[in-house]
């Protein structure tokens, strides 16, 4: 199955799950920018790039029937999932937004007549522990550390089943750490960024050590459109930056940046780390050069920069 491109037909359409999360908001501004009709669903009223139409629907709890409909109206040439469920709650949650959804969405796009390519965000952290290795190929068998990571996979394993089953035209792409414009105050950088904007005198940071493979959001963006451009494609793709960065080079850099002259206090160890320290080797993402001529071209620095250019500061007092 070919998927459609956006010089196939006038305006071909994108639904995008999870549009008003970092990734889904930015996968939304590229598309739209490419000439795509994109269709955002979101739970709620949301901040969407212009030109965008939302979908108000909490995919998360849609039943298939529901999705179906939804993605039948819709005619869309290209779904993409950036929706999911993030770290920080229940086992339950984790399964009903990383596992579930994703099998009632593969479900409902395997129902569609029309050629359709379903581009699924996966995680890095789904290759889980691989002491030795320079760099995680899509070869390696994964081994996942958490409840995290293991739903995650699980959801990755689905797509993948139900593409060798003939059912659906889909590819995983599994990114690295992500930064850039709008990144979540929830995560490290994005975390650190909107700190920075109340201009505190002391910024209280989490123990930070190791490198990272971080990956600019929109070098994420652009491979999602290479993924809908090729023909046919293999089941799972690395998107990072494939080179390892120090984290405390990324936190020096944000607040040279910010210009900031904070007294940086660490915080406690916790007493559980989210990622179990997984994550140090960078991705290996020579399948994504060959498979979707994609390479990424943003610096830290350019990342960074436009996460503090996208993050609202308090107005000036004089």
């Amino acid at each position: 199955m070919r998927a459609v491109s956006s010089t196939d037909r006038v305006e071909p359409t994108a639904v995008v799950l999870g549009a008003s999360g970092f990734i889904g908001r930015n996968v939304c501004a590229t598309l739209s920018a490419e000439g795509w009709s994109v269709a955002a669903v979101v739970r709620r009223a949301a901040d969407l790039p212009a030109g965008v139409r939302t979908i108000r629907l909490d995919a998360g709890r849609a039943d298939t029937e529901t999705l179906t409909a939804m993605l039948t109206a819709e005619r869309p040439a290209l779904v993409v999932n950036a929706a999911g469920t993030p770290w920080a709650v229940t086992d339950e949650q984790l399964t009903e937004g990383n596992v579930a959804l994703v099998a009632r969405l593969v479900d409902a796009v395997a129902t569609l007549p029309d050629p359709v390519r379903l581009v699924h965000i996966g995680s890095a952290y789904e290759y889980g522990n691989h002491p030795g290795e320079e760099r995680l190929a899509e070869t390696l068998e994964c081994r996942p550390v958490g409840r995290y990571a293991q739903s995650k996979l699980a959801g990755t394993t689905l797509i993948g089943e139900a593409v060798t089953a003939g059912r659906i035209d889909a590819v995983v792409l599994r990114i690295s750490l992500c930064v850039g414009p709008y990144a979540s105050s929830q995560s490290l950088l994005g975390g650190l960024a909107h700190q920075l904007a109340a201009g505190p005198p002391v910024l209280e940071l989490p123990p930070i050590d190791g490198e990272r493979d971080i990956v600019d959001v929109r070098d994420v963006s652009d491979a999602v459109l290479c993924a809908v451009r090729a023909d046919k494609l293999p089941p799972v793709i690395n998107i990072g930056a494939g080179a390892g960065v120090r984290l405390t080079d990324g936190v020096d850099t944000l607040m040279r940046i910010a210009g900031s002259t904070a007294t940086i206090v660490r915080g406690p160890v916790p007493a559980v780390r989210r990622d179990r320290g997984v994550g140090a080797q960078p991705l290996d993402i020579e399948l994504a050069r060959k498979e979707l001529g994609w390479s990424p071209v943003h610096t830290l620095s350019d990342s960074l920069i436009a996460l503090w250019d996208s993050i609202p500061r308090p107005a000036e007092t004089h």
